[in-house]
């Protein structure tokens, strides 16, 4: 069972902060980094989940410490820390070669996907 995983993205000029209009300059945008590293800690617990489930983000809580430019290799890193029923709780590090660029943690809701859908009906 995987808990732990990391993942490489490298920046590209759409994950900007003027691109996604979070900001002034063409470094990576907090936005973006947020979904790398949500993709990863959704990706870390895929064997947990049985037929018919996903995962779904419901809170993250990032320090986003230094910047990226364009072209930038990235690793990500999350590491599932705790589960409470439905409720799993990860760490998350983002690195640029050895330097941090963000620290947080993340909590992912499992739920049925077809069910989670059909609240979009009502």
């Amino acid at each position: 069972m995987i808990t732990k995983l990391s993942k490489t993205f490298i920046v590209k000029e759409e994950q900007t902060a003027i691109e996604m209009k979070s900001g002034d300059l063409a470094v990576l945008a907090t936005p973006a980094l947020v979904a790398m590293l949500e993709e990863t800690a959704k990706d870390s617990i895929l064997e947990l989940l049985n037929e018919g489930e996903t995962t779904v983000g419901i809170e993250v809580n990032l320090k986003h410490v230094r910047p990226s430019r364009i072209s930038e290799e990235i690793q990500c890193e999350a590491e599932l820390i705790e589960q409470t029923k439905n409720i799993l709780r990860f760490t998350l590090k983002a690195l640029a070669g050895e330097s941090i660029i963000a620290e947080g943690t993340h909590q992912r809701a499992i739920v049925n996907s077809e069910k989670f859908m059909a609240k979009l009906t009502k």
